[in-house]
Order: C-alpha cells, then sequence, then structure tokens
C-alpha cells in the first residue's frame, strides 16, 4: 500500500508513495498525511525531499490552506546541499508567495 511505502526504509518507495499519494489525494486525506510530507521536506535524501517540495507545488492549487502552514520546512529547505531540492524549494516559496498576494 502507498501507505506503508511512505515509511519504507528504500528511498525511491518513499519518493514515488509521496508523488502518487498527492495525485489522488482529497483534503481529508492530506490532512492525515501532511506530517509524513513535512518529515519529507527536510529529507536527508535529496530525491525525497524533491519529490515532497514537487508534490507540494500541485497541492497548492488545490489545498492552498495546508501548504501554506509548510513555510518553515520549505525555508529549512531552501538551506539543502542538493542544488536540485534548492530549486524545488525556492519554487515552493515563490508559488506560495504569489498565492498569498492574491488573496
Amino acid at each position: 500500500s502507498l501507505m506503508k511505502d511512505m515509511n519504507s526504509k528504500i528511498d525511491m518507495y518513499r519518493a514515488n508513495a509521496i508523488r502518487v499519494l498527492c495525485r489522488i489525494t482529497d483534503g481529508t486525506l492530506l490532512a492525515q498525511i501532511e506530517r509524513y510530507l513535512k518529515q519529507a521536506i527536510v529529507d536527508k535524501n535529496p530525491v525525497v525531499a524533491s519529490a515532497a517540495l514537487v508534490s507540494g507545488i500541485h497541492l497548492l492549487q488545490t489545498n492552498p490552506e495546508i501548504v501554506k502552514r509548510w513555510s518553515n520546512e520549505v525555508q529549512e529547505a531552501v538551506q539543502s546541499r542538493a542544488a536540485l531540492v534548492q530549486f524545488h524549494a525556492l519554487g515552493l516559496l515563490h508559488q506560495l508567495f504569489i498565492s498569498t498576494a492574491l488573496s
């Protein structure tokens, strides 16, 4: 199951589970997996962190109020040593800024 894969020790399973769950989730399930997503954003593995950040960009379209609560984790991800994680974190911060400015 995807929830089991989110807690897997294999990083690729975790990253793929995050990508899929964020595409098929609704607001109630998202509230349940939010803790896992916040942990994934600051994960030491760049593949997992990037998957969570890109998923955050997609989720911002449907559930902005939940994604806005991740700003501390996203700002921490900007400090990552991996360039791809920094890029995705900056992209999500930018989208958060735009959505906040428009509302």
